[in-house]
């Protein structure tokens, strides 16, 4: 019998395991998203049907904004192959180089919003900053941007305590138009603020609080997330809201620079765009789809769609907030709020 060579030997199994650890890295997709409600029905939307459809693991992971996907990327080799930010963070993530530009041979993107679709990002969902009011308070409510920053509607009201959203709505309310919104003019944002801050009984920072603030009646009428005003409402309180006006952000998808699974976190995102995808994560929490065919599946009923930001219906109503102001000019706006706040 021929004699084995076993350093050859044991230099074939090594390059043998080698082989099926790098089948197995490349059948596995991490995504990390933001946890809680929203990936219990990403995951049942997104995940669970695009493993099926691409025969491959999608392991899960939990984070909490750019920090954690800059750590990861600075280390040189990131554990997350697609991950969930918001629209202002994926842009500041493209900026500091942190992300993996988008193969959009692979992902189509020719239904989607196009003020979602950058080189190195993608929107995946959207909602909407919307003016919600007691109908039983007993007070005047606004129901829109100008009464809610008149004066002389004196019923007690909450804004969120940031300053993108808030300023935006400030400036609808004083009369600035959706096409000249940008850039923000701050200091009269500032200005409109501060004629109503007496009556703002509560500046919340958490969207759990807004919707407690409208439940326990705290406030008459408040700055509020559609789907947080949108499971209120359905849960029979005497409230309502309105989509004029609304102020339309998104959360977005980025594959974090240096993955080692990146052909298969380009297909992952794709399948997450596809019609299909979107219009199932709508029915599953109140938030809304950015590509347009999603609304012409049966998936979305007319009820559904009439709470939805996005819907035909409502898509001319709102007004797109934009993430790249925000990430070159938020750090001397963010001082200026807090100024305002702390006065």
């Amino acid at each position: 019998m021929r004699s084995i060579n076993k350093p050859l030997a044991a230099l074939a199994a090594g390059i043998s395991l080698c082989a099926v650890a790098h089948v197995h890295a490349a059948d596995t997709v991490t995504f990390a998203g933001w946890g809680g409600a929203l990936q219990d029905a990403e995951r049942k939307a997104y995940l669970e049907p695009a493993a099926k459809a691409l025969g491959i693991t999608i392991r899960e992971d939990n984070m909490d904004g750019l920090a954690a996907v800059r750590a990861q990327v600075l280390s040189g080799k990131p554990k997350w192959d697609v991950v969930e930010l918001g629209s202002t963070e994926c842009a500041q993530a493209q900026q500091e180089g942190l992300v993996e530009p988008l193969d959009y041979s692979v992902i189509d993107a020719k239904d989607i919003d196009k003020s979602v679709v950058s080189s190195h990002w993608i929107g995946s969902h959207a909602y909407a900053t919307v003016v919600a009011w007691a109908e039983d308070s007993g007070r005047p409510v606004a129901k829109n941007w100008q009464q809610f920053f008149d004066p002389q509607v004196k019923g007690a009201r909450a804004l969120y305590r940031q300053p993108w959203l808030t300023m935006e709505a400030a400036l609808l309310g004083d009369g600035v138009a959706p096409s000249e919104l940008y850039p923000l003019d701050v200091e009269r944002a500032i200005k409109v603020l501060t004629r109503i801050k007496p009556q703002v009984v509560n500046w919340w920072s958490a969207g759990a609080d807004s919707a407690q603030l409208l439940r326990s009646r705290e406030v008459d009428f408040l700055a509020i997330w559609n789907g947080r005003v949108s499971d209120v409402k359905a849960s029979g309180e005497d409230v309502d809201y309105s989509f004029d006006g609304a102020l339309l952000s998104h959360d977005c998808l980025i594959v974090p620079k240096g993955t080692a699974n990146k052909a298969q976190a380009m297909k992952l995102i794709a399948e997450i765009m596809k019609p299909e995808s979107q219009a199932m994560l709508a029915t599953l929490i109140p938030y809304s789809p950015v590509n347009a065919k999603a609304y012409e599946l049966p998936i979305i009923s007319p009820e559904l769609a009439k709470r939805l930001p996005t819907s035909p219906q409502n898509i001319d109503k709102v007004v797109a907030v934009s993430p790249q102001w925000w990430v070159e000019n938020q750090e001397a706006v963010r001082q200026r709020f807090a100024l305002f706040i702390a006065q």
